[in-house]
């Protein structure tokens, strides 16, 4: 069933949460101008200077005492932080909600527009759509009329601080989110030690440890763990960069997701209970959504039957039988030998003598030379392992991965060269035919004769006889037992969703088996079990054009591209583990947040013990009924076919996972080395920052806020360099 499904979506909200950012970000610098006066002489220019950043300093600092009120607040049962709430509303108690406040408390600009003030300082407290506004007036334009400015102002907030130094003032304002979207995590890990490497860009967290690996990685966003910072696989404090790292940070609660909450919130697309999908991304918006019956084993009753003897009769039968009546003689004859005689007969034969002939040839000149050649011999070659960044789990010591490789090099040698030829005469002793002679020879031949001789031969003739046969009686048995036979899955219905008609999200029911393809458009898929990503998953535009340059060629480097014109924006939300699996492709990339409730994100073909570990042999460490599942899903699976190792992974994007994050898996050779047993060799990661205030639809938010400094410059959509 081929069925277009039309949602009349939340494309006004897209486009207001844009038009928040960039109104905000682009009306500062123009506030802060008002509220400076920055028209000195020349011989007052270091002074002015000076005072101008002693104020921006002021106002940041009043900035960052109002966020600390606002960091350290409540949230309530609807996750409102209520600091926050409760200066925008004017209630100064510290409480949401409360009695109207008086117009002291509850203080009005000159142009008109309400604000608060945040508890225990002068920073103002806006919502995002009453700012808004007053930018509007204060630049002397219309006020904003978009229907979905005062829902949106329900998450986004503006504060605002002045700083002041002598005559300076300085204006600052900062966006906030009421609560942090999951997606603005690079990295995130609930359990166990998170292994990074390489240049990620983008918050990383770990309810845990984190285990840095090999040398030279950077890291200048923020990065915490509740357990501490190790350093492993060539890794050291010395040639390691750590910019904003806190090893001893507060857990953040990985919340126990309702999947009910999730399907009911999906307004694209819902998935009929019990069935599993595929889904594929198109560049021109369309989402195609397969679904299936889930492969399976399952009880049968079949019908058995046995024959057996139950007995035997006696059967008489007439019978054609041959019977010997007599006999007769008959005359042969035969060929006899009766003798021999000897015959005689000439041959030719040839004669020969020995004789001396002269002969020439040519022979060698040699001297002794230094030469160049060349070999193939096996050299050690390291992965690159800086470019972006990635996880790891494995190795130990100084090693660090790459592979033996066998290469040409040139050598010297000593060797006797041929620089030309002499002639030289010899004699040579050959055998020579000189003629022939006759030579008679004898030989032996039979004397044959014919005889003739007699024999008796029988006479038959065919009579019938009455014969009687002991033959068995049949019976049959039959009966009913229960016996287990594979169920393949079957094709239910095909649904395609349009994402040029509305944002959203995707609830698919049971396991997402495959997905990728072009996505065009903004869109969260949430799968209700295990999520398997089978190929590469690209943002692209109306025109064609991916966000990243040479997302799957490694040797180019990985960066925005300035053609690309689109919005496209994924979260996946998987219940149980989201695969990278074997399909993929040697060089690959995947665009999207990606995040696992309650299993992993990784590389497929392992499980991970209650330590953290991935084991050595994903089959035999599956219950006999979790064995039998995974046999229904891919019946020629053997151990060895999920594991794989391919060149390289691009991503643009984060992963949330409640297990260890498993991109590459590194196992150590006796020599020191070390070479990738599973996963990718190669990875480079660009963080999108976009993500941070602009989530996939319906993503999942961790209750504490977002703020974001503003300079001229606002980087609306992208990864950060």
């Amino acid at each position: 069933m081929n069925q277009r499904r039309h949602q009349a979506g939340r494309e006004g909200e897209r486009g207001s949460i844009l038009l928040v950012i960039v109104f905000v970000a682009t009306a500062i610098a123009a506030l802060a101008a008002i509220s400076s006066g920055r028209v000195v002489a020349e011989t007052r220019l270091q002074t002015v200077l000076e005072s101008e950043s002693r104020a921006y300093s002021d106002a940041m600092g009043q900035i960052q005492l109002a966020m600390n009120v606002v960091n350290n607040s409540a949230y309530n049962d609807q996750n409102h932080n209520l600091e926050l709430r409760a200066s925008i509303n004017g209630d100064f108690g510290g409480t949401a909600g409360g009695d109207q406040p008086s117009d002291e408390e509850w203080l009005r600009d000159p142009d008109g527009v309400l604000h608060g003030l945040v508890r225990g300082t002068e920073v103002r407290a806006y919502r995002a759509a009453d700012y808004l506004r007053r930018l509007a007036k204060l630049k002397d334009q219309p006020a904003p009329t978009d229907p979905d400015l005062d829902a949106l102002s329900q998450s986004y907030f503006v504060v605002e601080a002045q700083g002041r130094s002598g005559a300076q003032v300085r204006l600052v304002s900062a966006l906030v989110r009421e609560n942090q979207p999951f997606s603005s995590f690079v990295f995130f890990q609930n359990n166990h030690t998170l292994g990074v490497s390489g240049k990620p860009r983008g918050l990383i967290h770990s309810n845990d440890a984190i285990d840095f690996y090999f040398a030279n990685g950077e890291y200048v966003d923020g990065i915490s763990a509740v357990n501490g910072f190790g350093y492993t696989a060539g890794a050291t404090t010395d040639n390691t960069k750590i910019v904003d790292g806190n090893p001893s940070a507060n857990p953040i609660t990985l919340e126990a997701i309702d999947f009910d909450v999730l399907r009911d919130q999906s307004s694209l697309f819902v998935g009929a209970a019990g069935l599993d999908a595929e889904i594929q991304f198109y560049g021109s918006g369309d989402v195609r959504i397969r679904q299936y019956s889930p492969p399976h084993y399952e009880m049968v009753t079949v019908t058995r039957t046995e024959s057996y003897i139950s007995g035997y009769e006696d059967v008489v039968s007439i019978e054609s039988q041959r019977f010997e009546i007599g006999t007769e003689m008959e005359t042969r004859v035969r060929t006899v030998t009766i003798g021999y005689e000897t015959e005689y007969y000439d041959v030719t034969i040839p004669i020969y003598e020995w004789q001396d002939v002269e002969r020439t040839r040519d022979v060698p000149i040699y001297e002794r030379q230094t030469l160049t050649g060349t070999r193939w011999v096996q050299v050690f070659v390291p992965y690159d392992t800086e470019a972006g960044g990635g996880t790891a789990v494995g190795g130990g010591g100084d090693t660090v991965p790459g592979e033996y490789v066998w290469v040409q090099e040139e050598y010297t040698y000593q060797a006797d060269v041929i620089v030309g030829y002499t002639q030289e005469t010899y004699i040579d002793s050959v055998r020579v035919q000189i003629g022939t002679d006759t030579e008679t020879r004898s030989r032996q031949v039979a004397i044959t004769a014919q005889e003739t001789y007699e024999v008796e031969v029988p006479i038959y003739e065919w009579r019938d006889v009455e014969v009687t046969n002991t033959v068995p009686i049949w019976a049959e048995n039959v009966w009913e037992e229960q016996e287990e036979v594979f169920v393949p899955r079957s094709m239910i219905q095909e649904d395609i969703v349009d994402l040029k008609v509305g944002e959203g999200a995707i609830f698919i029911d049971g396991r997402i088996t495959s997905m990728q393809g072009e996505l065009n458009g903004r869109v969260t898929i949430v799968g209700n079990e295990k999520v398997r990503i089978t190929g590469d998953i690209q943002y692209v535009d109306d025109d064609g054009d991916t966000a990243m340059l040479n997302g799957k060629d490694y040797n180019e480097p990985y960066e925005r591209n300035p053609d690309y014109e689109g919005k496209s924006t994924l979260g996946v939300i998987a219940r149980d583990d989201l695969l990278f699996t074997r399909h993929m492709s040697d060089e690959s990339e995947v665009n999207g947040t990606l995040m696992s409730v309650q299993g992993r994100v990784g590389i497929d073909g392992f499980a991970i013990t209650a330590e953290g570990e991935p084991t050595k042999d994903y089959y035999y460490d599956l219950t006999a009924e979790e064995r039998k599942v995974e046999e229904a899903y891919d019946r020629d699976w053997w151990t060895s076919t999920r594991r794989y190792a391919k060149d390289s992974l691009r991503r643009m994007g984060g992963i949330i996972s409640n297990d260890r994050i498993l991109e590459t898996y590194i196992r150590s050779r006796s020599d020191g080395t070390s070479y990738v047993d599973s996963g990718f060799k190669r990875g480079s990661m660009k963080f999108d920052i976009s993500l941070i205030f602009n989530p996939p639809p319906n993503f999942v938010e961790v209750p504490r806020p977002v703020l974001s400094y503003y300079a001229p410059v606002f980087f609306v959509r992208g990864e950060e360099d």
